[in-house]
């Protein structure tokens, strides 16, 4: 696990025969202040480390923090040569289901980025922290201050078609129960695919209130924001009539051109015996209250794009030790695993045996645990709980909490959450990794103490000594530039 800050970058060598196979999955950041790492010195490591050779590429999901890499440092990538590629079959150009989630995302994306423009004009201070707020979660896309469908999330898609199209590599898209994958040149290892569902509706399950049907607010929502910014600009800028694009934007307007009077209009002055567009009475008119909705459809559209993850189990055959890599995977997708009809027939030796993901879960020995620890990307009952090894069970948490805890609204981005970072540290008995600190320590003694507040009295003194002894036995290296794990 490299250590650059908010985002995933995981680099897999497998000893085979004497021969290292290696694996990369994702590289991005959404910056480190904790570690000072960046993206330059992980690529060169992952240059050095592998000799510029890599077996297998992963780009699990469409975000900022997982795929800056393959945009920033694209140069550097394109010296290593690629073997193979897996993304999720939502990453399928040729897949109807994939197009039609694109299309949804891409202008969903659009409307959002005309909303936390306008909201950031707003006079109502309210609203312009909410604008910052969608903004911020726009920056999982990167490109938050472009407006247009074309643009959104162009960068993520140029770092994602990278990886796609990479020159020389066998592609695969990944859909649940493929495989499971034994490949020739990996022998002795299995991998299943777990998720992301081929079901447009679970997808849309992120864990929070919200539906799919949500979708259909973007065009409105876009020219409303449109109109908004328009307004701003005076009164002349406001779309009219004959003017282009002006169909759609009167067209998504709440209320009939017949009963709409323009705050320069000659009717305007009648209101409320002309003081409606005052500032004193500025509590009565509800101008940019529409908008509020972005910040509902931004996070769903955050939380729907982290349910497209792949996620990877990877089982030793040796022993049927698992380490399990969800990426960002959220209620949806992990419920998914869960369904009748997803199992496996595996053959060991002459035996057969089906495997389904409960199977996997209680002989996962590694956890990379999902979207940096946050309150929503990790399962209880159809997760977590089902890993029984907890007597060897070790939790790597990619994460910068001091970048997490600036973002808008400043301190709601909670990584790891309170609650999940305790059942970590129990089921693990201690054995929990962050990338920003490294093991996981009583927030009394931590370095930056006003960033983990949150955790003082997480545990007692007892448990802490407790959790330090197991630490210190544990298979984990810890650098400054990455955290090792070996798999015993």
């Amino acid at each position: 696990m490299y250590r650059q800050g908010l985002g995933d970058c995981f680099l897999l060598t497998f000893t085979v025969g004497g021969l290292e196979k290696h694996m990369l999955i994702d590289c991005g950041t959404l910056g480190a202040t904790t570690t000072g790492i960046g993206l330059a010195d992980v690529v060169a490591d992952i240059r050095s480390t592998t000799n510029d050779h890599l077996d297998l590429m992963i780009a699990t999901h469409e975000h900022w923090d997982h795929v800056r890499g393959f945009y920033d440092r694209v140069e550097e990538f394109k010296k290593i040569k690629v073997d193979h590629v897996w993304m999720a079959w939502t990453e399928n150009p040729k897949d109807a289901l994939a197009k039609k989630i694109a299309s949804k995302k891409e202008d969903l994306g659009a409307a959002l980025g005309y909303a936390s423009q306008a909201l950031a004009q707003s006079t109502n201070q309210q609203n312009r922290e909410m604008g910052l707020a969608v903004r911020d979660i726009l920056g999982f896309f990167r490109d938050e201050d472009v407006l247009g469908a074309a643009k959104f999330s162009e960068s993520v898609n140029t770092a994602m078609n990278f990886v796609r199209t990479r020159k020389g590599a066998a592609v695969r898209f990944c859909k649940p129960g493929d495989g499971p994958f034994e490949e020739s040149w990996l022998p002795g290892f299995r991998f299943y695919v777990l998720g992301p569902p081929y079901d447009e509706q679970a997808l849309y399950d992120t864990g929070e209130k919200g539906s799919s049907e949500l979708y259909g607010v973007a065009a409105g929502l876009s020219a409303g924001a449109q109109w908004c910014l328009a307004a701003a600009q005076g009164p002349q800028c406001v779309p009219v009539a004959g003017s282009d694009g002006a169909a759609d934007v009167i067209s998504a307007i709440p209320f009939d051109t017949r009963f709409q009077i323009k705050s320069d209009g000659p009717n305007a002055a009648h209101l409320f015996g002309g003081t409606y567009f005052s500032a004193t009475e500025s509590w009565r008119r509800v101008d940019e209250d529409w908008l509020s909705v972005a910040s509902t459809l931004a996070l769903q559209l955050d939380n729907a794009t982290n349910n497209t993850s792949l996620a990877l189990a990877i089982e030793r055959m040796s022993d049927r030790k698992v380490l399990l890599f969800p990426a960002d995977a959220q209620q949806g997708n992990w419920l998914s695993w869960h369904v009748d009809t997803l199992k496996w027939t595996v053959k060991d030796g002459s035996a057969k045996r089906e495997v389904r993901a409960k199977d996997l879960l209680a002989r996962t020995v590694f956890y990379k645990v999902g979207h940096h620890s946050s309150h929503n990307a990790t399962a209880k009952a159809h997760g977590l709980e089902l890993m029984d090894q907890e007597a060897e069970l070790t939790s790597f948490i990619p994460v910068d909490r001091d970048v997490a805890l600036g973002r808008n609204p400043p301190g709601s981005w909670k990584m790891p959450a309170r609650k999940l970072y305790r059942r970590l540290l129990e089921k693990c008995q201690g054995r929990v990794v962050r990338s920003d600190v490294g093991w996981a320590e009583d927030a009394q003694k931590a370095a930056n103490k006003k960033v983990e507040k949150e955790f003082v009295g997480i545990a007692t003194a007892q448990e802490w000594t407790s959790w330090k002894a197991t630490q210190a036995k544990a298979n984990v290296r810890i650098s400054n530039l990455y955290i090792d794990y070996e798999l015993n």
